[in-house]
């Protein structure tokens, strides 16, 4: 359902996704899937897609397009895009976990909406992928105690 002005409701967007991003779903990487355009990013870096009935922003994860089942396995990086700027804010409680246990948090999003993090193997600070770094096990959301956190049982 829209409202008067076009916007389409579900999922609150906090950051726009960049033109012609898209969400990857397959079930065997060796075959082909399907793909569906990101529109925002979640407050949680969620990317958001529109549901199947085109009706209200979905988390990509929780979106079955058109019945197919095949799960949502990432952002559709085909040309394998760089670090690339501007960054935007990540929001507070957001943390790569790595296989050691040891978390960093996430500072940025990419303009990819991919989550940035200082290298801790560069001694100059350098900003760099979450991805690329071999040891993180996953980036999760981790709200400060008392701070709400509502995805508004979607």
């Amino acid at each position: 359902m829209s409202d008067d002005n076009g916007v389409v409701r579900g999922e609150r967007p906090a950051v726009a996704a960049p033109p012609g991003l898209l969400a990857k779903y397959q079930s065997d990487p060796h075959k082909g899937g399907l793909t569906s355009p990101i529109y925002a990013f979640s407050d949680e870096g969620r990317p958001l897609v529109l549901d199947p009935d085109g009706t209200r922003l979905v988390p990509a994860e929780r979106a079955d397009l058109a019945g197919s089942k095949l799960p949502y396995v990432g952002i559709d990086v085909r040309f394998g895009p760089p670090l690339t700027g501007p960054f935007t804010p990540a929001p507070a409680g957001l943390v790569a976990v790595f296989d050691s246990g040891r978390e960093r948090p996430v500072l940025f999003y990419d303009v990819h909406g991919r989550p940035v993090l200082i290298d801790p193997h560069d001694v100059t600070c350098a900003l760099v992928l979450a991805e690329n770094l071999a040891e993180l096990k996953r980036v999760e959301f981790r709200p400060a105690p008392g701070q709400r956190h509502d995805d508004g049982g979607r």
